[in-house]
């Protein structure tokens, strides 16, 4: 069976032309601040109000999950940033409406031993347009626990490192704008968020001519996607073009993964895994049910299977059961690089 488990001086701000001349980012302008090699996209839209509460690591006691609660528990996959502590990052944005949420990642490397898979990233957050964040109190509030303060693109960084099992995490959290913020774990993928954000064009990541984007739901509450890429397969234990591996279920011919949920109005979360490989549905499955062929399916994990076009298979999976959701996002987080090593 594979198991994947999921002293420093405030300078005030001051808001810039360019700044108040913006205007609320959507979906493609987000996406065409990533860098061109972002790999996984993960995306919750809003509106939502924050509550820290969510990234409780209790599993839930009942069986059976409210609207509400699956909602919760569904929005926190494209947020693992906020689970570092970051300052205090995630109390400041507390109660806070956040309009659309993104995390683009690349380059997913093995921990030093146990848990999260490391990884090259960036957080975006964008609030509601009536939200002004006081990034001014958050630099003096972080002083207590940032290592270093830096500036990049007028944009001032509290940078923090947090001791998780054998590795060492860096963040960079800081405000572009009044009502965006992002969490990086890379300063080189941050530099690029921000020079896109101030204005440098490039070519947009996960390209609209990516077939992925015909099967996700980009208006879900939760969703995304992950174009595998041949480049650097090599050293990324999740990916199939590796090879077997513990963090994977190889497969040469994968091209990509999307997902989306639909937790409160349909319970339910859709999953689309495209390759030509013929043994693809074994492939799926071994993600998604976290068992090889001689383990019998978990008795709550209800999922359907169909192939909606060559080269494509979708599976629907009903979140009814507080066991379906945990076992989904823990074969999710595998699929699109964000494995747990336990």
């Amino acid at each position: 069976m594979r198991t994947w488990i999921l002293g420093a001086v405030v300078i005030p701000f001051y808001f810039s032309p360019f700044e108040a001349a913006a205007q609320q980012p959507n979906l493609n302008q987000v996406l065409s601040w990533l860098p061109i090699d972002t790999e996984t996209v993960l995306a919750a839209n809003g509106p939502f109000e924050w509550d820290p509460k969510a990234l409780s690591n209790a599993p839930p006691s009942q069986e059976r999950l409210t609207a509400r609660e699956l909602e919760m528990q569904s929005r926190v996959f494209p947020l693992t940033l906020l689970k570092f502590k970051n300052g205090r990052f995630g109390e400041f944005i507390k109660s806070k409406t956040v309009s659309l949420a993104i995390e683009g990642s690349r380059r997913f490397r093995p921990p030093g031993g146990l848990g999260l898979m490391r990884y090259e990233g960036c957080l975006v957050m964008i609030f509601a347009p009536t939200v002004s964040l006081d990034r001014a109190a958050f630099m003096s509030t972080a002083a207590n626990s940032a290592v270093r303060f830096e500036e990049h693109n007028g944009t001032r960084m509290a940078v923090f490192e947090e001791k998780a099992e054998n590795d060492t995490w860096t963040t960079f959290v800081g405000f572009p704008r009044r009502n965006v913020a992002v969490v990086a774990t890379n300063l080189d993928y941050l530099i690029t968020v921000l020079d896109r954000m101030r204005g440098r064009s490039g070519t947009r990541a996960v390209p609209q001519s990516l077939s992925e984007w015909t099967y996700v739901k980009a208006s879900a509450p939760v969703w995304g996607i992950r174009h595998y890429q041949k480049q650097g397969a090599e050293l990324d234990p999740s990916s199939p073009l590796l090879g077997d591996n513990a963090a994977n279920v190889p497969d040469a011919n994968a091209v990509g993964i999307t997902f989306s949920f639909a937790p409160a109005a349909e319970r339910t979360a859709t999953v689309d895994y495209l390759s030509t490989n013929p043994d693809v549905r074994r492939i799926l499955s071994g993600y998604l049910m976290m068992e090889d062929a001689a383990t019998a399916a978990p008795r709550e994990f209800q999922m359907r299977l169909r192939q909606p076009a060559a080269g494509v298979l979708e599976a629907s999976i009903n979140l009814s059961a507080t066991e379906a959701i945990q076992r989904l996002l823990f074969g999710l987080m595998a699929m699109v690089g964000h494995t747990i090593y336990v």
